[in-house]
């Protein structure tokens, strides 16, 4: 027997229940350019029925597109206007009409009336955005607009990555050299405004838009930093920024650390070579791998399902989706030739960790190939799908799946819970409650020392990593 069937049998005894993804749909840049003139009826009557009829045919559950159309006109309550010169009362009258409506046509149809009622000179286009996202904040987290510069976006931006944490746009990091960084901006910083818009609760991608641009512009941000009291106002420049790459490694001693921070179009070839890379230079056989999918919020889907497959046996399922349209359901199997060799396999991951992060992992996890170790994952386990909108108004990004796992859990909500529970604060190590009368009492032990005695400043989850691969040697 290899070793690691006797760790994966120590740890998991047998299978064990614990957003976003988007499909690879998107518009072309000739469907995204931004209009040049204000809205007519014609242009607000198409950009409507498109909208509702698409939310109806590919959103996840079930819509009630009267509700939806109603949602809708009450986004435009709070729009600042003499559209409805007797307030209220007429948006009610709008929203009455609306809850009598008895098909799409004739709810598209007060809607576009709603919206024609704003003034030129922008009230149209900001109408129906408001109008739009209205819609889409009903349909969960995940569904959102997506305006024409998330599509084709501007060629500069000012070097930061980003997370969204508790509502507030936080810096996770300058990117080395960049604009954000020559700016002064730091690990930690909150962006509470791009440009006077205030940034709290705003969609990420949409937050990552606004901060780019033309070469050679600068967006005004306030910050707030820790420790000091009044909010810093900084404009970087924005420049070209050579994103990093999405799939990083090292040796620790004879262990693979390799690190995935999104699910992209070379990720797959870049593992591949990686684990190569790894075994070439390596003074000993390889010992194991470690597989850091903290901070991973997703990516392109069919490339998690690539990466699930290098990592599993052959035709086994790494999860299945299923939807109310056919073409968002299917099953996702590993078809990849297995490239671990069955070496032994940790699994980081954190709160950050979601969609096609957790799609891996959870596969992983259920088929008793990998050990979890860090805190439980986003729970972000649904599938986004593109979907244009006529006359370059941006598109709509709708939950159009459901991510189950190998064991038949359900993702969304719940996410992965890691097989050792850590926080790297405490240093507190835990075995998940549900394996803990079967978990390998020595192996926790070994993992515990080596959390406990890692020197300051270094990383304790990563610890925990090569302390399990080396309970994994063979004695």
């Amino acid at each position: 027997m290899i070793p690691w069937a006797i760790f994966a049998a120590a740890w998991l005894p047998g299978v064990h229940a614990a957003p976003a993804l988007e499909q690879a749909r998107s518009p072309s840049q000739a469907q995204v350019q931004a209009p040049a003139t204000e809205l007519t009826r014609e242009q607000v009557a198409q950009t409507l029925t498109a909208a509702v009829t698409q939310i109806a045919a590919q959103y996840v559950d079930p819509v009630d597109t009267r509700a939806l159309s109603v949602r809708g006109l009450r986004g435009l309550a709070a729009l600042s206007t003499p559209a409805f010169p007797d307030g209220a009362p007429g948006l009610t009258r709008a929203i009455q009409a609306e809850e009598a409506a008895a098909d799409i046509p004739a709810q598209t149809e007060i809607l576009t009336e709603a919206v024609m009622r704003f003034p030129l000179a922008g009230g149209r286009a900001a109408a129906l955005d408001a109008l739009l996202r209205a819609m889409m904040a009903g349909l969960g987290p995940y569904s959102r607009l997506a305006v024409p510069a998330e599509l084709v976006p501007p060629p500069a931006s000012v070097g930061l990555e980003l997370s969204m944490t508790q509502g507030q746009l936080t810096v996770v990091r300058p990117l080395p050299g960049g604009p954000g960084e020559r700016a002064g901006i730091k690990p930690g910083d909150v962006i509470e405004s791009i440009d006077g818009r205030a940034s709290k609760d705003l969609p990420l991608p949409e937050a990552v838009s606004a901060l780019r641009g033309e070469v050679g512009t600068s967006p005004t941000l306030f910050i707030k930093r820790a420790g000091v009291a009044t909010p810093l106002i900084v404009r970087p420049v924005r420049g070209p920024v050579q994103p990093p790459p999405s799939l990083v490694w090292d040796l620790n001693g004879a262990t693979a650390v390799i690190r995935i921070g999104a699910f992209d179009r070379s990720t797959a070839e870049s593992l591949r070579a990686a684990l190569k890379g790894a075994a070439m230079r390596a003074d000993a056989p390889l010992a194991g791998v470690v597989l850091d999918l903290r901070g991973n919020a997703g990516g392109l889907l069919d490339v998690a399902e690539d990466v699930g497959g290098m990592l599993l046996k052959r035709g086994v399922r790494i999860a299945t989706l299923r939807g109310r349209n056919e073409a968002n359901a299917r099953k996702l199997i590993a078809r990849q030739p297995n490239i671990t060799a069955g070496l032994p396999m940790v699994v980081l991951v954190d709160g950050q960790t979601g969609a096609g992060a957790e799609i891996v992992t959870a596969a992983l996890q259920d088929h008793g190939r990998a050990l979890v170790i860090g805190r439980p994952t986003a729970g972000a386990g649904t599938i986004q799908t593109v979907l244009p909108l006529p006359e370059g108004r941006g598109a709509l990004i709708v939950t159009s799946a459901r991510v189950y796992r190998a064991n038949g859990a359900r993702l969304e909500g719940t996410g992965v819970t890691p097989d050792l529970l850590l926080d790297p604060a405490t240093r507190q190590l835990t075995v998940r409650p549900d394996i803990a009368p079967d978990f390998n009492t020595a192996v926790q032990k070994q993992v515990a020392e080596a959390v406990t005695t890692a020197p300051p400043g270094t990383d304790p989850t990563l610890s925990a990593a090569l302390a399990a691969i080396t309970a994994a040697a063979p004695r």
